[in-house]
């Protein structure tokens, strides 16, 4: 006679025949959808960067590390099926009970590192757009190193929740064990709130960039879709807090984990979501003979250590042509593509003038000294399409 995984509730009885599959079945469309739509948005996050820069930047590399294990994720929780995962755990026979634990353990321990690799995705992307407000990137590197240091400590932690890690799924009963709920509810915490922050950091900045209203709406709703991943996280919060301490493990820990597939995927598509736009817009451009933005006031100007009062002379007469020419969000949110940048310099007590011409997307050009760029820096990028 099969023995079921946990005695069933009063009125409830064992069916290991034809049980309950509703939460089953939500779990393959989910997830099904999840990899699809995923897949698709780093894949053209990809052929954006390629498009305009052909090389990958760090966020790129984090963002393609936190895919990774998104996927793994997805499948470990394709994997809980097998086992009785969506199914309440009365109607799952006894023997698949741990193997479905091993599944639980896999989860937990690559939760940490996949989130931490989106968040630092969004993260280094919000560095390279900002970068000339050096404060705010110190800020934003600050909280990349607590969030790794932080996550490196919980990862450990769960590895290690058991010693042996065996008795995590009842292979022995001896030796010892954190309390698996507190760990994963501390978790969860800090995650909704690192969540919340990684919303909220370009809404201060926004208001400083020269563009046209609906261009800094359209910046705030693209990383406002981050929002919804805070929703899910808080939604899983509540899962664990309620249903944490239940015996039914293998429906309502399905639950948690589809929750934390909704917010790493969301995390995902908010990472890729900023380079659509100029994807879109190098396509459409593909048989047109150019396009050409000029600002005065970028990163050039911010890396070779001229002062904010020597500045401040040129800002205003400039911040109009700025405004008018750099026009798009997708200017404003991509920080690099195949430009042509020809450097007017102004340096030294004499007065005199110093030229510069390079090509971004090939290399850095004929080299600058920045020990004599005392003063203003005006940058022209011509932008062809190839």
């Amino acid at each position: 006679m099969v023995k079921p995984g946990m005695e069933p509730p009063l009125g409830k009885e064992s069916n290991f025949d034809d049980p309950d599959r509703e939460m089953y079945y939500i779990c393959i469309v989910s997830n099904s959808i999840a990899m699809s739509v995923c897949s698709i948005f780093m894949f053209l996050r990809l052929w954006a960067r390629y498009r305009l820069s052909m090389r990958l930047r760090m966020d790129d590399i984090a963002c393609v590390i936190g895919y990774i294990g998104f996927m793994g994720y997805c499948v470990i929780c394709l994997l809980m099926l097998r086992y009785g995962g969506g199914l309440h755990q009365w109607d799952v026979p006894e023997d698949l009970v741990p193997k479905y634990s091993q599944t639980v353990y896999a989860t937990m321990v690559n939760y940490g590192p996949t989130v931490f690799a989106i968040k630092a995705a969004i993260l280094l992307f919000l560095a390279s757009v900002f970068a000339p407000y050096k404060t705010y990137v110190k800020w934003i590197y600050g909280f990349l190193i607590v969030m790794g240091i932080y996550y490196v400590v919980m990862l450990f932690l769960k590895m290690f929740i058991c010693r042996p890690i065996s008795m995590f799924w009842g292979a022995t009963t001896d030796g010892q064990c954190f309390n698996q709920r507190v760990l994963i509810l501390v978790d969860n915490i800090i995650s909704l709130l690192s969540d919340i922050v990684v919303l909220l950091l370009p809404c201060p900045l926004t208001k400083k960039l020269q563009v046209g209203l609906m261009a800094k709406l359209k910046i705030v709703a693209i990383f406002g879709v981050g929002g919804i991943a805070c929703i899910f996280s808080l939604v899983r919060l509540v899962f664990i807090i309620q249903k944490g301490e239940s015996q039914d493990q293998t429906y309502v820990f399905l639950q948690i984990n589809l929750t934390g597939i909704a917010e790493c995927g969301i995390g995902l598509v908010c990472a890729c979501f900023p380079f659509i736009p100029m994807l879109w817009k190098s396509i459409l451009h593909k048989d047109k003979p150019g396009y050409s933005s000029s600002y005065s006031r970028s990163q050039f100007e911010m890396m070779s250590g001229s002062n904010k009062r020597s500045r401040s002379a040129t800002d205003n007469a400039e911040s109009a042509h700025y405004k008018e020419d750099m026009g798009s969000d997708e200017n404003v949110l991509i920080p690099s593509g195949k430009s042509y940048v020809t450097t007017k310099i102004r340096a030294g007590d004499d007065g005199t003038e110093r030229n510069s011409v390079g090509n971004q997307s090939g290399g850095r050009g004929s080299s600058l000294d920045d020990s004599h760029i005392l003063r203003t820096v005006e940058v022209v990028r011509q932008y062809e399409e190839r």
